[in-house]
């Protein structure tokens, strides 16, 4: 029976209703969150966003401040038969947030990677020219290979026809050399079968 504790009970209120009306307050005013538009030419292209995957162009994102100072935002787009492209956005202030980073648009223009045509022949014509094991035509006919980024490649053609020994072809690719030397892709492959 106390009745000073009642009253207690009652004081309390305006202290809570002050504190859920602040909360509401200061809850709105936190960073709103950062939209970016990501689009390429051509579109359809893979987009990472610090090795995460965005999904394919064109799209809208929302980019999270991240934590701490002078953070580093990397975008990256890949397309088969493109050259990959890349953007990288620090911030260079204390207390700079991503959207004083990051533009809302972000538009990426690839480049296709070259395209090497080789016309393939042989004597005589009509056999079988596989690559690495593949199937790729019969002589004559002209095969297109793509240039790549990453390690080198080994390209083994092979000539078969029937009632002749196969022919061999291997070309190996290098990275550029200290002397300005690059690969090149022959214009022209022949293969002169025997019995």
């Amino acid at each position: 029976m106390n009745p000073g504790g009642i009253g207690m009970k009652k004081k309390r209120w305006p202290y809570r209703i002050a504190l859920l009306v602040a909360m509401v307050f200061l809850g709105g005013c936190g960073m709103p969150p950062h939209v970016v538009h990501i689009s390429s030419d051509p579109s359809g292209a893979m987009v990472f966003h610090n090795d995460k995957v965005l999904g394919e162009t064109p799209l809208d994102t929302t980019i999270d401040q991240r934590l701490g100072d002078y953070n580093i935002y990397t975008f990256r787009v890949v397309k088969e038969n493109y050259k990959p492209a890349r953007k990288a956005f620090k911030e260079q202030f204390h207390q700079q947030t991503v959207a004083d980073v990051i533009p809302s648009t972000l538009h990426f223009v690839l480049e296709e990677r070259k395209k090497y045509a080789i016309h393939i022949t042989s004597e005589p014509s009509g056999a079988m020219v596989t690559l690495n094991s593949e199937v790729i035509g019969e002589t004559p006919f002209i095969y297109t290979a793509r240039e790549m980024v990453g390690n080198p490649r080994i390209f083994n053609f092979v000539a078969v026809k029937e009632g002749y020994r196969q022919s061999e072809t291997v070309l190996k690719e290098f990275l550029p050399q200290d002397n300005g030397t690059v690969f090149e892709f022959p214009e022209s492959l022949h293969f002169d079968l025997t019995k």
